[in-house]
């Protein structure tokens, strides 16, 4: 590698590794992700119009703000995240390896390193007769953190103790299960989707919708679902007002002809096949409607039958129907259906059938009279439909995240030295800790007195 090279490397390695860079794209995402609230996302381009004006709408749409999550922009700041993370992780590994991982020699406590440890205390034996026991100083620090490495010099013998020295890994640990659930979330964002679907009981259907830019767009699913049976129970309360405690649905997978599994699913306990899951999220109910058509010059009634938005030909005419809505109760006159007229170079018309009043169309003054005849309603289920191949991963990295802050709060790395001198003196006690030196200082006062009381 080339000094150019070098220095650019050394000035990308730089920037990637600043924690103001993690700050700064912590705070972002943070912002960005306020503004995603605040603009709903995925709704139709009218609604959006209607709402910000043409030129706003532009400057929005080409930021990608009213899709902001599926951006490439948005998906770059969260790789800028990722690789910021491991050039911070990178950059202070090597110091914290060696201090899990030290040499023997360290174990031993020298001069230099009495003059740096936070917690030193020195106990003069100079008028001691008896050589301290060793076994005795074994037990003191095995009481309290755990049995001591014996190292001997020429003018010493040093009892060595830690504990939690893989603690130090906890940080690394946390900054790994966020990347890994970054990493998941850029996976379920660039392959995953969000889709519905309605159900009407005892059929089935072979595809989902998904919403893009305000347009349903259907998309095969690779196998059947059908609705069995649709079931609402309700809250048994006194009055005329019913309040829904719960629905559920009975579904049924069918694949290749075969049916492949059966559950009862409700709003928290969806159906899991194939990567897609599919959650109760709606219900309601379609009116397929028998409409009369008598013509003035005729005797026999034709009978149309068709759906709620659908739309039908008259028999025998270019004229075209269209069911816009049906309501239960019309000003207490009974039910009734809202109808679009369509005919050939006149404006449409709109016209109420009402069950209760086959009459009621003669006042249009029509050649031909429209009867509500039939209505028969049919219930749907309404499922959301989603698929996100990153869930697997984002889990693992909750898991890891949750115990690598269990690692780093409550755990610390904790090492304390006794350096007994050969030919009298003092002895020496020293300690350190990355964390909880409130908890450290307490325990080392106790050491340090546990063994004045063993010399005197």
């Amino acid at each position: 590698m080339s000094d150019q090279e070098k220095g650019i490397f050394n000035l990308l390695y730089g920037f990637f590794r600043s924690i103001k860079l993690t700050i700064f794209l912590l705070i972002l995402l943070a912002i960005l992700s306020i503004i995603g609230t605040i603009i709903q996302q995925n709704e139709a381009p009218s609604e959006y119009l209607q709402r910000y004006g043409t030129g706003l709408y532009n400057v929005l749409d080409f930021f990608s703000l009213f899709d902001m999550y599926h951006s490439w922009w948005f998906s770059t700041i969260l790789l800028f995240l990722v690789i910021n993370l491991i050039a911070c992780s990178i950059n202070r590994f090597p110091g914290t390896w060696r201090q899990i991982f030290h040499r023997s020699d360290s174990k031993v406590l020298k001069d230099s390193m009495i003059k740096t440890l936070p917690y030193l205390e020195r106990v003069d034996i100079s008028n001691l007769k008896e050589i301290l026991n060793e076994h005795e100083i074994s037990s003191i620090l095995k009481k309290g953190i755990r049995s001591p490495d014996r190292v001997e010099t020429d003018s010493a013998i040093t009892f060595y103790s830690e504990k939690g020295r893989f603690s130090r890994f906890g940080v690394y640990l946390t900054h790994l299960s966020i990347i890994i659930i970054l990493i998941g979330g850029l996976i379920g964002s660039l392959y995953g989707f969000r889709g519905f679907v309605n159900i009407l009981e005892g059929e089935s259907v072979d595809q989902i919708y998904l919403k893009v830019k305000g347009e349903e767009i259907s998309k095969p699913v690779g196998f059947s679902i059908r609705c069995d049976e649709f079931k609402i129970t309700y809250y048994d309360l006194s009055g005329k007002d019913r309040y829904v405690k719960e629905y559920a649905s009975d579904l049924t997978v069918i694949e290749d002809g075969r049916e492949i599994l059966k559950k009862t699913i409700t709003v928290n306990n969806p159906l899991h096949y194939k990567g897609l899951n599919f959650y109760q999220a709606s219900y309601g109910a379609i009116h397929d409607v028998a409409i009369g058509v008598k013509w003035k010059m005729k005797k026999d009634k034709d009978l149309l039958r068709f759906s709620e938005g659908g739309t039908i030909s008259i028999p025998n005419s270019p004229f075209l129907l269209r069911m816009l809505r049906y309501e239960n109760q019309i000003h207490n006159f009974g039910e009734g259906v809202q109808l679009l007229l369509l005919k050939p170079n006149q404006e449409p018309k709109a016209l109420w059938l009402l069950k209760n009043f086959p009459q009621m169309d003669e006042s249009r003054g029509d050649e031909f009279v429209l009867t509500l005849e039939e209505v028969i309603e049919k219930e749907y289920t309404g499922l959301q439909v989603t698929k996100d191949p990153g869930v697997g991963i984002v889990w693992i990295g909750c898991g890891m995240m949750v115990l690598g802050l269990l690692v780093s709060f409550f755990s610390s790395h904790q090492r304390i030295w006794i350096r007994i001198p050969k030919g009298g003196g003092e002895i020496i006690l020293a300690g350190s800790t990355n964390k909880n030196r409130v908890g450290f200082e307490k325990r080392f006062r106790n050491l340090v007195e546990d063994i004045q009381k063993r010399i005197k």
